[in-house]
């Protein structure tokens, strides 16, 4: 069903940053503390799923080529033709360049549900219509290099 789906940008269509604006941030039981509010849209915490996603945030807090990071809300969804996908970050990597990078992270040998690896499949294929964004699927920390 979704072999070689393409995904094509319409017009000038965008998310806006405003719109995190618009939606609460719900705290769970796993949090995440930050110590560099320049670095994130969240003033406290950053709420998480996992200990992967704690240690990719601790990662990206303490890294000096991680500009601007944050975990990307639940209704930050990309359409595909089994489901909404919801991918984990966004993140501002600075090189030589300004790179987006958008990242789904899941635990090294975690085993996924076809369902899912299909949605990542489909993410990739929709940010691949962005020329200055890159995705990538983070299974331990060094991926993130």
């Amino acid at each position: 069903m979704i072999d070689g789906i393409k995904y094509e940008r319409i017009g000038s269509l965008k998310y806006e940053m405003r719109l995190f604006e618009d939606f609460p941030i719900y705290i769970n039981n796993l949090t995440f503390t930050i110590n560099n509010e320049e670095k994130t849209i969240y003033s406290n915490f950053v709420p998480l799923d996992s200990q992967i996603e704690y240690r990719f945030a601790e990662e990206c807090e303490s890294r000096d080529d991680i500009e601007f990071y944050f975990k990307l809300p639940f209704w930050f969804k990309i359409k595909t033709p089994i489901g909404p996908y919801n991918p984990d970050w966004a993140l501002i990597k600075k090189n030589e360049k300004t790179l987006y990078f958008v990242a789904e992270t899941k635990s090294e040998n975690q085993e996924l549900r076809i369902s899912e690896k299909q949605k990542i499949k489909c993410g990739e294929a929709h940010f691949n219509e962005f020329e200055d964004v890159s995705y990538k699927q983070i299974t331990k920390i060094s991926d993130l290099d």
